[in-house]
């Protein structure tokens, strides 16, 4: 008797907890934030894309703060969008988030559409920099506002909620906040395709005497791959041109420094994500042209070792390379600040840390490296087998040439010479001895 109770117990703990499970299969769908960022390209494009079609969700929310689509086809993510499984809100948020171009036509396409105030929408033309135009309906509550917003917004810009304004058919509604959002829709009825989603994101609740609003849905938001992130560092116009300046300052201080491999590793990544925003970016090719000569004057000078017009004219072309690297204006230009950095920092690094390395620790104004040959030297740091011995005054990398370890204070004779890096044998030899 006792053990039919048992089963008896058992089988009703079985049910509820099956019970339990299918309510939470079906009451956990997540709000899933998609964040659309920065200029759009066709990786982004499809990483977006591929959220909407893989994701379970009670509804999508596009995160857009984006100044326009550089490169890729973006009708395919306009379509992604208008057949997602869930309903999708837009949101131009948070404050001072920006939808230009394809990224504000990309809001228009939601089942709703908000926007913090203080974000800014506007300067549709053009919607692609590179890339196939959009073959795609527009969607407005009101068609005449609509298309009035469309033909004043081509080269202009709206702020979003000065004086309660609304942009129709980009932005019908304000919220803040994201949690704001998700928050306010809750009980909001949305019709596509033929069907019905009535948004269910919140409930009330009395906690100490007092009604509350509390959300009840999580928020998974998504991520691109850490290829597609590390790439995109190059996505915008002055991370181009930085990356591109730096990797070609580091590729100059590898060849005449003649270091460890490290600098030309670094200049080999940095070399990659500006040849990534030059893939994908409208690029004005002059403004490159621009960059490298600028680039090579800076070199010649400080090969020749004269601060002149080398100097100043290098300067100058870099400034106007960076400054008219793209041809992405009005919708988003070079940030002149970075392109002033980037510009000072290669200057910097060019004639004075390459100067400091290459004369004061490799170089020697009075003796070419083929006459070096035979010369006697001292051991300044101890050769093991690496290290570094003083020839005129002058430091040099050394190795001695069996191998074999030779402390600083010894005399040595130079053997090879092996780019910057001297062989040497140990040798009998005092400082005040003259050198053969």
């Amino acid at each position: 008797m006792q053990s039919l109770r048992i089963l008896a117990v058992a089988s009703v703990l079985v049910g509820v907890v099956i019970s339990g499970v299918s309510l939470a299969q079906t009451d956990v769908e997540p709000i899933v934030v998609i964040e659309v960022g920065d200029p759009i390209d066709q990786r982004l494009i499809d990483a977006v894309v591929g959220s909407l079609t893989s994701e379970v969700a009670h509804a999508f929310i596009l995160k857009i703060d984006s100044p326009g689509v550089s490169s890729g086809d973006i009708q395919r993510l306009y379509d992604a969008v208008v057949a997602a499984r869930a309903p999708v809100i837009s949101w131009i948020g948070p404050n001072p988030a920006v939808a230009y171009g394809g990224s504000a036509l990309l809001a228009n396409h939601a089942d709703l559409r908000s926007g913090a105030p203080g974000s800014s929408v506007g300067y549709l033309e053009p919607l692609v920099h590179r890339g196939p135009e959009p073959v795609t309906s527009r969607q407005g509550d009101d068609p005449e506002a609509f298309a009035q917003t469309v033909a004043a917004l081509a080269d202009s810009i709206v702020v979003v909620g000065d004086d309660g304004a609304i942009v129709p058919g980009f932005v019908d509604r304000l919220d803040p906040a994201l949690g704001q959002l998700i928050v306010s829709v809750d009980g909001t009825v949305v019709e596509r395709d033929g069907m019905v989603f009535t948004l269910s994101t919140a409930r009330t609740e009395t906690i100490e005497g007092q009604e509350v609003i509390v959300q009840t849905r999580p928020v998974k938001f998504t991520e691109t791959g850490l290829l597609d992130r590390f790439l995109r560092l190059g996505a915008n116009p002055e991370t181009a041109f930085l990356f591109l300046v730096f990797g070609l300052a580091f590729a100059v201080f590898e060849f005449y420094a003649a270091g460890s491999g490290l600098m030309a590793f670094v200049a080999a990544l940095s070399l990659v994500l500006s040849g990534y925003g030059i893939a994908t970016l409208p690029i004005w090719w002059p403004a490159v042209v621009m960059t490298l000569a600028g680039v090579a004057l800076l070199v010649w000078g400080f090969v020749l070792n004269r601060t002149d017009w080398r100097a100043f004219a290098g300067t100058a072309l870099m400034v106007g390379g960076g400054l008219t690297f793209t041809t992405t204006r009005p919708q988003y230009p070079p940030s002149v600040w970075l392109v002033l950095v980037a510009t000072g920092a290669a200057v910097v690094f060019i004639w004075y840390s390459l100067t400091t390395v290459v004369r004061g620790r490799f170089a020697t104004p009075t003796i070419g490296r083929e006459e070096l040959i035979g010369m006697r030297c001292l051991v300044v740091e101890t050769l093991d087998p690496f290290g570094v011995v003083a020839v005129d005054g002058a430091r040099w990398q050394a190795t001695a040439d069996r191998g074999v370890e030779i402390g600083a204070g010894a005399g040595v004779e130079i053997v090879g010479v092996t780019g910057l890096l001297l062989e040497v044998d140990p040798v009998q030899w005092r400082p005040d001895e003259k050198s053969p």
